[in-house]
């Protein structure tokens, strides 16, 4: 299986409150989700059950300082990567594996370097578990949870009338480009099996001609722009807008101008995920449309996205990096 890229970033409230009480938010969570079993029992309608896991855990998250718009806003978003998970995993995935791409798949929209919380990403596991145990099955999770093909925040291409280009169930149906495999030390990975890609990955099906790719979601306040610095002003031209003076310079032989021979040879299909080497204070999430004209016009070629995830660890540790201005997640 796979995941939709970018991820849509976890809000920063929901970041903070996780972090100030992680035993406190996988309870509302669990309270959450009893209300949405309830509703599944009455009702078996699960749309009114999501309703109802929002309308009694949003009390609870705006006492422990999540405004209303930073849980709607977080629920957009969240909905939209765990099932865009969900729409590309097996049909037949029973409640361990959910839970699984649930875990996955906030732990895929965490800034760099921050963990979600051991008793939040237990909860995630219980909340694909608990809409196994409700009747749910993925993709009709997927279809709940994302937003309307076309809308804002759809992760996938949409056909010229308005319908989603990549069916249930088939993440080689889905551009290379705009999908990425589950973490390498993930949940998803421990499951196994059809989980994970396949050895040498998915033969992904080339974008179509006539797809439109919704726009993305808008995250409203407090969501860092990748463009801007942390005070919402644009970093320093030092920074950013040109490579700092010695071994940033120029490319080495060998190393930059050309991919590496091997694994390597084919970047034109290859997502590679890198951060920019800036101070700790200015260390940004990056994405491409952003990232690209900032970086030396030698580098270009070979970049295909930038897009900072824990999985591409062991997929960055092939990558010849000496001299490289730039610092990958397998040298942090």
């Amino acid at each position: 299986m796979m995941f939709p890229a970018p991820m849509p970033p976890m809000p920063p409230e929901i970041m903070d409150a996780a972090a100030a009480d992680p035993a406190g938010f996988a309870d509302a969570m669990a309270t959450g989700m009893e209300a949405f079993q309830g509703a599944m029992g009455e009702a078996g309608d699960m749309g009114a059950a999501f309703e109802a896991m929002g309308d009694v855990m949003g009390p609870i998250m705006q006492d422990m300082g999540v405004s209303p718009e930073a849980f709607e806003a977080a629920g957009d978003a969240v909905g939209a990567a765990i099932g865009g998970g969900m729409h590309m995993a097996p049909a037949d995935c029973g409640g361990a594996e959910m839970g699984a791409i649930c875990q996955d798949a906030v732990e895929m929209m965490m800034p760099p370097g921050m963990e979600v919380p051991a008793p939040v990403m237990d909860a995630m596991g219980d909340m694909g578990q608990g809409m196994a145990d409700a009747g749910c099955m993925p993709h009709d999770v997927a279809g709940e949870m994302m937003p309307p093909p076309g809308d804002p925040g759809f992760p996938f291409p949409c056909d010229p009338a308005g319908e989603c280009m990549i069916p249930p169930g088939d993440p080689a149906a889905c551009p290379a480009d705009i999908c990425a495999p589950p973490p390498m030390d993930g949940a998803c990975a421990d499951m196994g099996g059809g989980m994970m890609p396949p050895d040498g990955g998915y033969d992904h099906a080339p974008m179509p001609a006539d797809a439109v790719m919704p726009p993305p979601m808008e995250m409203g306040e407090g969501y860092i722009d990748p463009a801007v610095g942390m005070e919402g002003t644009p970093p320093p031209p030092g920074d950013m807008a040109a490579p700092p003076p010695g071994d940033m310079a120029a490319p080495p032989p060998g190393d930059m101008a050309a991919p590496p021979p091997g694994d390597m040879a084919e970047w034109a299909h290859l997502q590679v995920h890198l951060m920019v080497a800036l101070p700790e204070a200015q260390m940004l999430q990056f994405r491409t449309r952003l990232m690209l004209p900032l970086v030396p016009r030698w580098m270009v070629p070979w970049i295909k996205v930038v897009h900072p995830h824990r999985q591409i660890r062991q997929e960055l540790r092939p990558i010849r990096t000496r001299g490289c201005p730039l610092k990958t997640m397998a040298q942090r």
